[in-house]
């Protein structure tokens, strides 16, 4: 992860928080899905390719 991924997916958590505290359940889901899906990018490592 880069440093611009890292301040978007920061931003995108202080939004999700900022939402959730106004009771914007619906929105704060909408920002958190990107969210979940960048953590699943990181979570799984990347299988080795075989050159033949």
């Amino acid at each position: 992860m880069n440093g611009t991924e890292g301040l978007a997916y920061g931003a995108l958590f202080v939004l999700a928080i900022a939402l959730l505290l106004t009771n914007h359940l619906i929105m704060a889901t909408v920002a958190i899905v990107p969210y979940v899906l960048a953590s699943f990018k990181y979570s799984f490592p990347k299988k080795a390719q075989q050159n033949r």
